[in-house]
């Protein structure tokens, strides 16, 4: 991945932002950014999106035009999972069953491909990721779109997680995509955006909560 590229994955990841949120940012559709840095369209950022991208991410703009070669590897390559060699700087994508309410899915364990990690994850030995059910997080996060998890980090007020909640579907937990709000010693509290409501387990069901580290499109 050339220095512009990842750049602003690095910027996007520390600030908190989805690829698609920027996407949106600058006025282009969702998908724009997932395609810049994953596919390599466009091959350099328009004039008016880097300066633009400069100022919502703070990168010196300067940064933005250093493209290396047409021989970049964008993260498009690693469709062919029957390829690939697991090392440093991949991560699992777990596959689960067809989501429900809420934008619930069964996580069923399955590893279905392999990605390469964005930088915060690259050493990151637990990370993995999985694809968005629904649209009950969008403008956020869309169907489809991947996120990408670092079990390793604190949970706080506002963070976006992939919740993990023992709910009776043969020994698999159900997962939700959602923004966490708070947890007691007796409920997990958590937030969608569309439609806006807020859900709330048990926390005796409650198998894990993991932070969303960032999001992209890899299919």
């Amino acid at each position: 991945m050339d220095a512009a590229r990842s750049a602003i994955v690095s910027r996007v990841a520390e600030l908190g932002l989805s690829l698609s949120e920027l996407s949106l940012k600058v006025g282009k559709n969702h998908a724009y950014f997932q395609q810049f840095i994953r596919r390599g369209v466009p091959n350099r950022l328009p004039e008016e999106v880097r300066g633009r991208v400069a100022e919502i991410l703070g990168i010196d703009e300067r940064v933005l035009k250093e493209l290396s070669s047409s021989s970049v590897k964008f993260m498009q390559l690693t469709t062919e999972p029957r390829y690939l060699t697991r090392g440093a700087g991949w991560i699992p994508v777990y596959g689960h069953a067809v989501g429900g309410k809420d934008g619930e899915f069964i996580l069923s364990g399955n590893q279905v491909s392999e990605v390469l990690a964005p930088p915060c994850l690259s050493h990151v030995p637990d990370a993995y990721a999985v694809y968005v059910v629904g649209d009950s997080m969008e403008p956020r996060y869309f169907a489809g779109e991947a996120v990408f998890v670092n079990p390793r980090l604190p949970i706080s007020r506002g963070s976006f997680v992939v919740a993990q909640i023992s709910q009776g579907h043969e020994g698999k937990p159900s997962a939700y995509v959602k923004r966490f709000v708070s947890q007691d010693a007796k409920r997990l509290r958590l937030e969608q955006y569309n439609p806006k409501k807020s859900l709330e387990f048990s926390m005796s069901a409650v198998v894990a909560i993991h932070r969303i580290v960032m999001s992209g499109e890899n299919r």
